[in-house]
């Protein structure tokens, strides 16, 4: 809770040492009304002071803090009187960040005090994309960057890893002819060779095997298209999808009786995405194939990409580095009702199980 305050206030007046009375000692009136000093509770003779309808003896009013006279200006709270400079020492009101006295305006935030300037340049997070004080809400991803609300209206989010493009956080980025905004730090290991794809299939479906999802690569084809392409051949097709798995089962009669029956996978993914982007659909879609060929395929749609989505956490998971703990982070936080939500379903009745117990789930 941040709050703002005011050293001068009704409760904390500043005032000016004010009354100071010189009275004649033979006064008729004084003689009859016998002023006495709160303090020391004798009477005045000649010089006192007034405040708040009191009387003292010069010497008399004190300092709660330091217990000396007060000669000039002065803090009234609850009935006491300070020096100025005492009162800050009584309240403590010095700034948590220069250690100077808080003189004017100051921030209270998770019970330390600052100097409204020092808060806002020093303590409030900066923005990633502005480096101005974050006043009030703001958004923060999963890479820790946070920023104003309104740059996500003036900026791209990047296709690959949802960070704003901008040259503080992503060192700029490229634009794509299918509509897409790459960050540079994707396009850095950015797949458009498709014999780089055909490698990373290899390397997808050799670790996923490893761990029991096994696949067999010969009639498994992977393509990586654009956009536009991507939306024509994909089922289903959403602003979301990366990579679409066709697939085909061609049968072999010999007397009208079925003696074989082979099944083809066309992976298409998406050109122009980071290396561990890529891997993440390729596993994802490398799943789908083997739901094809291995089930009866007849759970939701949230089951089903719930689980690729769970073959892809599965991957990720196994490589124990730090960008591809950045994509499991974007599977967890996914908010997509069928991808987002089946994944989550999904991770929780498994994480603590086998694979087998996965596989077994979905062939029964």
């Amino acid at each position: 809770m941040i709050k703002l305050f005011k050293i001068i206030s009704s409760n904390y007046q500043l005032k000016s040492f004010i009354i100071i009375l010189f009275l004649i000692a033979q006064s008729q009136n004084f003689a009859q009304n016998k002023i006495r000093c709160v303090y020391c509770q004798q009477e005045v003779n000649n010089k006192y002071i007034l405040v708040d309808g009191k009387a003292y003896h010069p010497e008399h009013f004190l300092c709660k803090e330091c217990n000396r006279p007060i000669n000039g200006n002065f803090v009234r709270k609850d009935g006491s009187y300070y020096h100025p400079d005492c009162y800050i020492i009584a309240e403590r009101l010095i700034c948590d960040y220069c250690k100077k006295a808080l003189n004017e305006e100051y921030v209270v935030n998770e019970n330390k005090k600052y100097h409204k300037s020092c808060y806002e340049n020093y303590i409030l997070p900066k923005c990633a994309v502005c480096s101005m004080p974050l006043k009030g809400e703001y958004y923060e991803d999963i890479y820790q960057n946070k920023y104003h609300p309104y740059h996500r209206n003036e900026l791209h989010q990047c296709d690959c890893c949802n960070r704003i493009i901008c040259q503080s956080i992503t060192n700029g980025g490229q634009d794509y002819s299918d509509g897409r905004h790459i960050c540079n730090k994707c396009y850095a290991t950015a797949v458009f060779d498709p014999k780089q794809l055909a490698k990373l299939l290899t390397k997808v479906s050799e670790r996923l095997s490893s761990i029991g999802i096994k696949f067999n690569l010969k009639n498994i084809k992977i393509v990586g298209l654009d956009r536009n392409v991507l939306r024509n051949k994909a089922k289903d097709y959403n602003e979301n999808t990366q990579g679409y798995c066709d697939s085909k089962s061609l049968n072999k009669y010999i007397d009208d009786k079925l003696v074989a029956q082979t099944t083809y996978h066309n992976i298409y993914v998406l050109n122009g995405m980071s290396s561990i982007v890529t891997e993440s659909i390729i596993a994802h879609e490398l799943m789908h194939s083997w739901i094809y060929e291995n089930t009866k395929n007849n759970f939701s749609q949230k089951i089903n990409e719930g689980s690729c989505n769970y073959a892809s956490y599965l991957y990720l998971k196994s490589l124990n580095q730090n960008s591809a703990l950045e994509q499991i982070k974007l599977l967890e936080t996914d908010p997509d009702a069928i991808y987002g939500k089946g994944f989550f379903e999904i991770r929780q009745r498994f994480e603590n199980k086998s694979v087998y117990d996965f596989l077994t789930f979905l062939r029964y």
